[in-house]
């Protein structure tokens, strides 16, 4: 069961920490996005005049961005603004060219900064073009793109959800939709979400096609295949394995949950946000709270995903369990007033208190004791679960040895007892004989030595 369990974890803390760097990083993708005759300008820019403008995206690796100008005057520096759609955060770097009156200027964005942008994202982008006189002209903001164009992608409209994917039978796309819609229409009536806003999921069918899409993971935690997905909230977009219906809702659900709290709402700790994607997925089974609560760190500590495969499965089966019982023994119009107490910028402490009487240190406490479910399953040792075929062959090679070591000893023990006892003074070397020895020596000392 934990095995299964750790099949639909996500790491949408970590990812959205690493996308709030990502303005600074590099964009990829196989497509050739735009490559268009600029028709409108925002500021004017004397005798400036914008050519054309181009984004070549090659997935993964390059984004060669180009920009062709002319002028009365020479074009004496370019600089290209961008962000991530969805950040207000703009960077800026500056393309190579040769200052003429006409030039093309281009910049592989990945040769200026390094890190990771997930697929499906879009950049915003635009450029400041300054002449010799000091005139300066400011394109309009265009869109790129960055899509996976390793595979041919097809997309349905589910309720708010846009997804993509991809080498999926009809039949299985058909059957997780009809019960998509159900689910979907589900969160949004919990969260009060009615419209909620548009979002994007991008469905991978092979976890060898997501090495080079989702984020580094340790190397642990990607032997054990702990991550199935990633949900991005600024960028209202997340990245999954599988045409999974408890996938796909529970990834949807942490970007619905970061609708619900607004921009006003205070940094939301992992067991709430973790737990409540949980719970939305049908597929989750909840264990009791006295039969978690020995093995799993205090509520008030959990508010970041970390630690080992292990810990993290024991994280997510506590975080969940919460969450159910605040909804299932308080209600849910309770929990709906508990997250417009977050929404207006209240503490999860003031918010628990305003509404249900108690703070996190005595949800923990109540949800020890009172909390229903299932037994939890006991624990396994760390890195349990189906041993590979090397740790098989390893295992049967010690063994094999381990005989070999003992039918070598008892061989010799059994030779001994059998081979006649023998002078102990036969064969002897010269130096180990003493009848050999010259005792006339002046210094007593035998010959092997000096």
């Amino acid at each position: 069961m934990l095995q299964s369990f750790y099949s639909l974890i996500t790491a949408r803390i970590t990812a959205r920490t690493t996308l709030r760097r990502a303005v600074f990083l590099p964009l990829a993708g196989a497509f050739i996005v735009a490559l268009s005759t600029v028709s409108s300008l925002s500021a004017a820019g004397g005798g400036i005049e914008v050519v054309a403008t181009g984004a070549e995206v090659d997935f993964p690796g390059n984004v060669d961005m180009s920009l062709t100008a002319q002028g009365d005057a020479d074009i004496v520096e370019v600089r290209l603004f961008y962000r991530i759609v969805g950040s207000r955060i703009w960077a800026y770097a500056y393309p190579d060219f040769e200052p003429s009156n006409r030039i093309t200027a281009r910049l592989n964005l990945t040769g200026e900064v390094s890190g990771y942008l997930p697929p499906g994202a879009e950049v915003e982008y635009y450029y400041e073009i300054t002449d010799s006189e000091g005139n300066m002209l400011r394109t309009e903001p265009s869109v790129v793109e960055y899509s996976d164009t390793r595979f041919d992608w097809e997309e349905i409209e589910i309720g708010p959800l846009t997804l993509h994917y991809y080498d999926q039978p009809d039949s299985r796309v058909r059957a997780v939709t009809r019960s998509l819609e159900f689910d979907l229409e589900r969160l949004q009536k919990l969260l009060h979400l009615e419209p909620a806003g548009k979002i994007k999921g991008i469905i991978y069918s092979r976890r060898s096609d997501t090495l080079a899409a989702f984020p580094r993971q340790s190397r642990t935690t990607t032997e054990q295949q702990t991550f199935q997905g990633f949900a991005f909230q600024e960028l209202s977009l997340f990245l999954g394995l599988g045409m999974n219906r408890g996938l796909i809702v529970h990834e949807a659900a942490h970007l619905l949950f970061g609708q619900a709290m607004g921009d006003g709402a205070l940094s939301t700790p992992a067991w709430l946000d973790e737990g409540f994607a949980s719970y939305m997925d049908p597929s989750s089974r909840v264990y009791s709270g006295n039969t978690l609560s020995s093995r799993t760190n205090p509520l008030r500590t959990m508010n970041s995903v970390t630690g080992t495969p292990h810990a993290i499965g024991a994280f997510y089966q506590k975080s969940l369990s919460v969450v159910a019982f605040l909804i299932n023994e308080f209600g849910e119009p309770d929990f709906q007033q508990f997250i417009a107490q977050l929404r207006r910028g209240e503490t999860v402490d003031a918010s628990l208190t305003n509404v249900y009487g108690f703070n996190v240190d005595g949800l923990d406490a109540r949800w020890a004791g009172e909390a229903p479910g299932a037994p939890a399953p006991a624990p396994s040792a760390p890195g349990s679960g189906n041993p590979s075929l090397i740790l098989f062959f390893n295992s049967w090679l010690l063994g094999g040895l381990m005989l070999l070591v003992l039918a070598a000893v008892s061989i010799q023990f059994v030779a001994s007892k059998l081979r006649p006892a023998r002078n102990p003074e036969e064969g002897l070397q010269p130096w180990e004989d003493p009848d050999l020895w010259d005792d006339d020596q002046d210094d007593g000392e035998g010959p092997y030595e000096r």
